[in-house]
């Protein structure tokens, strides 16, 4: 036989993974004196907070598949029920990791910032706002890149705690998915 043939096949990889998972700002109280004590990811901790450790970054995800992802993101849990009380915030905001990581669906596909509010950005940075978190799934990217130089996103946290919260151990737990692009 004079020819020879080599075959294979290569899959369709759809995987989003969070990079840096935890945000533990760790154990501390409220300064009633000052007020409500607020705990970011953006910035440091407010004056009312009291040995909570200051946590310099969000939560980040990645892309680590082979095809583009449209990405949803949800929380299991509300301010209220996440601090216990009602006067509590809980925010989250949205922004690129790494320039262009985030594109339109359809049509040019050009860079897009990602985005937690529902009605768009209409011009201003998206990666500026926070807003409440949501316990119903939110499209936060229309399409996540693949490519490893442009494939991630960061999810900063803000929360305030008021002097009122009551004590005891508080977790809430944030949930990505990515759904396959069909090819373009």
């Amino acid at each position: 036989v004079p020819n020879g043939t080599a075959t294979l096949t290569i899959s369709l990889v759809s995987s989003i993974q969070f990079s840096d998972a935890t945000v533990d700002f760790g154990t501390g109280s409220i300064n009633t004196s000052i007020g409500n004590c607020t705990l970011s990811t953006t910035s440091a901790n407010s004056a009312g907070c009291v040995d909570f450790s200051a946590q310099a970054n969000g939560f980040t995800i990645q892309n680590d598949g082979n095809t583009n992802l449209s990405i949803t993101l949800v929380s299991n849990l509300a301010a209220a029920d996440f601090i216990q009380d009602g006067a509590a915030l809980f925010l989250w905001n949205v922004s690129v990791s790494e320039p262009g990581s985030c594109v339109n669906a359809t049509g040019s596909r050009k860079v897009v910032e990602p985005n937690t509010t529902g009605a768009g950005c209409d011009g201003i940075a998206c990666g500026a706002i926070f807003e409440a978190v949501s316990t119903t799934t939110k499209n936060i990217c229309p399409s996540l890149l693949f490519d490893d130089a442009s494939d991630a996103l960061n999810i900063d946290i803000n929360v305030s705690i008021p002097v009122t919260a009551p004590a005891g151990a508080k977790s809430a737990t944030l949930t990505i998915t990515g759904a396959r692009e069909p090819a373009s």
